[in-house]
């Protein structure tokens, strides 16, 4: 009888261990998780900041504006922080020229204890217009009055950059990542 119960029991082990080695197995594929460059992250401003006063190293605050989902994981929760540096400031300038502020994003941590790379989605990599209205103004009254034209555009100033809390920033993974449940 002890040899029944000793083989029942060594059984139930194995057959315990054989199914924790499926589950663990069938888990960890679920885990395994590719988060590709371009996938889209939404940032949102924290505190406002101006290229008037602007400095090359400041810190500017963000949040992520929504979940990240891929392949039905949420990799990036809404409102995981986020920072960036500035990198360069361009002051707005005489004929129209608009100001800009050139941003250098960290990495994003994600669920799955791992930090992303971002970078933005915007043409260039500046926050602040385009320039062009006052600067093609300024360049066809040169053309049409010479340089009465040219001297009337010295007049026009661009644009400075002012980032209120809660403004957008659209950005998106900057290289393929895969990702592991730890």
């Amino acid at each position: 009888m002890k040899h029944v119960v000793s083989r029942v029991r060594f059984g139930a082990l194995m057959a315990s261990v054989v199914m924790a080695a499926l589950v663990f197995a069938g888990s960890a594929s679920a885990q395994r998780v590719v988060v590709r460059k371009g996938t889209p992250v939404d940032l949102a401003f924290d505190s406002a900041f101006s290229s008037k006063t602007a400095k090359v190293g400041d810190v500017v605050p963000l949040h992520v504006t929504r979940d990240v989902v891929v392949r039905g994981h949420t990799i990036i929760r809404k409102g995981t922080r986020v920072t960036a540096v500035i990198s360069d400031v361009s002051k707005r300038k005489r004929y129209g020229v608009n100001a800009k502020i050139q941003l250098a994003l960290n990495p994003v941590n994600t669920t799955f204890g791992r930090s992303i790379p971002l970078e933005p989605r915007s043409q260039g990599r500046y926050v602040g217009r385009k320039t062009g209205g006052a600067a093609a103004a300024t360049l066809g009254g040169a053309a049409l009055l010479g340089p009465v034209g040219l001297v009337g555009g010295y007049f026009i100033s661009g644009r400075s950059v002012n980032v209120k809390p809660g403004d957008p920033l659209a950005t998106e993974v900057s290289k393929s990542v895969v990702l592991r449940r730890r």
